[in-house]
């Protein structure tokens, strides 16, 4: 039924005693439209209004004139409230469709405002759940913020509608300005959206950092616990360590007291070590001002390289498969300060040598200890012959040094022709490499190494003696050319016991020569995404001098025959003396 009221205002619905009065058939949101303009000032009941603006559309219930009960404000944009509804306001439980934005919000309302306890979904499925205060977030509640990939979940206080106090943030896939990302956790005090405060931070590759954030970073006092193992304690600005280390440097010592009384190298790159004296390599973490900078953890490697030789052939139609193999088996050469690269070389810090193990000078150049010496000249008994016999001997000489030349190219050829048992029984020991080491107060240290000999068929020290050989023969051709006389090229008996004796030393001892040694900051993941610069330094491998093994032999003094006849004439007393006591 339909009745006429003041100002052509209809009301459509039911009545009961001329008042309107009655509950709707169906679900509000179910009914149809109604083009009506009815403003109640009296009755109660399920009415429909429509307002003289045509922007705001009422269906409800109503009492003494005003909405009061369950009913649906529809907005001409397509927004709407559908709830509770408290003397003409929206009051109470409900639910807010705003078609701006797409967000549904669901929960507590005072006088038409977002007030008190509720959740608010947007368009993108994000959702909030917690309390509101005067249309805005305000209090303890969850965000959940969806991603493409993963979603970004807060839990913890709110103010006007700001991260603000105590919370707990997961953070999403995607990398954000501070540097977060999904798998972070951050525990700790807000203010204005922004980690400030005391807070610890858990990264999602199992870093930890706990201490003071401002603006959102690493700000104050605060302790990292890296993932690599690094540890910094101290102050942060702007994300950083204050005072970080930038570079490596070493410092070197040789073990030679001897080597200690000469006079500084003006060149503090280049350093002396000995065959069978271990030596001492210290590494400090220095920043821009080389200053030791405190790093607890850092890890630091250490190497030793030999200078790289390029493949040399003298068939130009070399296999280029076996080229390419090769490269592919050896180690990417290393590039130095020096002027050149370097592969690397076995060192180890687990080789003990005694004193009678070190070689000497002496030793290795005096020919005299060999089965034959041929230095000797001529005994006095031969001044005695005549000149005929003489000539003799010149001649019958000349005839045995040519046999003996050829018999020493066979057996030269003989020992290049060794046997692959042969090779088993000289194989080079080989011993473990040394570990890389872990910073303490930004140091770290390696006693007693040594380079060790050589592995088989080194390819460095191969292509060396390789270019040496084609050196030596372009050298005596081109003698020979001068002199027009044919090149000897032959070694002296002393160079080739020279040579078996070097090479004796070496399946003991590195060889002599120049080695470059490199420390590098190998910490993994790197710390803040930076690694330290590394350092070289140019070792000259030498023998030992002499004055290091007479006083080492000073030190270690030898055999003593009469303290050990006294030792075995007081064994031999004590014996008696038990046969007489069994014999009582």
């Amino acid at each position: 039924m339909e009745l006429k009221l003041f100002r052509s205002n209809t009301y459509a619905g039911e009545k009961f005693r001329d008042k309107r009065n009655a509950r709707p058939l169906r679900q509000i949101s179910e009914r149809k439209e109604h083009s009506v303009n009815p403003f109640p000032k009296r009755g109660s009941g399920h009415g429909i209004y429509q307002y003289e603006n045509k922007y705001f559309r009422y269906e409800g219930q109503w009492r003494n004139g005003t909405k009061h009960g369950h009913g649906k404000l529809q907005m001409a944009d397509g927004s709407y409230y559908e709830g509770t509804f408290s003397n003409g306001e929206i009051d109470g439980k409900g639910m807010r469709f705003f078609s701006q934005t797409g967000s549904k919000y669901t929960g507590q309302f005072v006088k038409g405002e977002l007030h008190g306890r509720g959740t608010m979904v947007y368009t993108d499925g994000s959702m909030y759940e917690g309390e509101w205060y005067r249309n805005r977030k305000h209090g303890y509640g969850i965000m959940k913020t969806l991603g493409s990939n993963s979603s970004e979940v807060y839990e913890g206080s709110y103010d006007k509608n700001m991260k603000h106090g105590v919370g707990t943030m997961m953070y999403a896939k995607k990398i954000r300005s501070d540097g977060c990302r999904n798998g972070d956790r951050y525990e700790g005090m807000w203010v204005n959206d922004m980690r400030e405060g005391r807070g610890i931070l858990y990264s999602n590759d199992g870093s930890v950092y706990e201490g003071n954030f401002q603006g959102d970073s690493f700000s104050g006092r605060g302790v990292m616990h890296h993932i690599s193992g690094l540890i910094y304690d101290g102050l942060w600005v702007n994300g950083f360590p204050e005072i970080m280390a930038t570079k490596l440097k070493i410092s070197f010592d040789n073990n030679s007291e001897i080597d200690k009384k000469k006079k500084s190298p003006k060149d503090k790159t280049k350093v002396s070590i000995f065959q069978g004296i271990g030596f001492t390599v210290s590494v400090e973490c220095l920043n821009e001002s080389n200053r030791v900078i405190l790093d607890q953890g850092r890890e630091i490697r250490l190497t030793v390289g030999f200078r790289y030789y390029p493949p040399v052939s003298d068939n130009e139609k070399e296999d280029a498969l076996f080229d390419m193999i090769e490269d592919d088996v050896e180690e990417k050469p290393i590039e130095t300060p020096f002027g050149y690269s370097v592969v690397p070389y076995p060192i180890t810090d687990q080789i003990n040598f005694s004193v009678e193990d070190i070689p000497d000078d002496d030793e290795q150049d005096d020919p005299s200890k060999s089965p034959t010496d041929p230095s000797q000249g001529p005994t006095a008994e031969s001044g005695d012959e005549s000149s005929d016999e003489k000539q003799e001997n010149t001649e019958n000489d000349k005839e045995e040094n040519s046999e003996e030349k050829d018999e020493e190219d066979k057996a030269e050829g003989d020992e290049n022709d060794e046997s692959p048992d042969m090779e088993k029984e000289n194989t080079v020991p080989q011993f473990p490499p040394i570990t890389t080491l872990r910073t303490k107060d930004g140091l770290c240290k390696w006693d007693d190494l040594h380079l060790t000999p050589a592995p088989p068929k080194y390819r460095p020290f191969e292509r060396m003696e390789e270019q040496e050989r084609l050196k030596s023969q372009s050298k005596n051709r081109s003698r020979s050319k001068e002199l027009s006389t044919p090149s000897m090229g032959r070694p002296s008996v002393f160079d080739k016991f020279r040579m078996k004796k070097q090479k004796a030393l070496e399946e003991k001892f590195a060889k002599l020569g120049e080695y470059v040694l490199i420390v590098e900051d190998v910490t993994n993941p790197p710390f803040m995404n930076r690694r330290l610069e590394p350092d070289f330094l140019l070792m000259k491998l030498k023998q030992p001098p002499k004055e290091f093994k007479r006083e080492s032999k000073k030190d270690h003094p030898g055999w003593d025959t009469s303290s050990h006849i006294k030792a075995s004439m007081r064994v031999k007393e004590d014996e008696m003396l038990s046969k007489k006591h069994l014999k009582d």
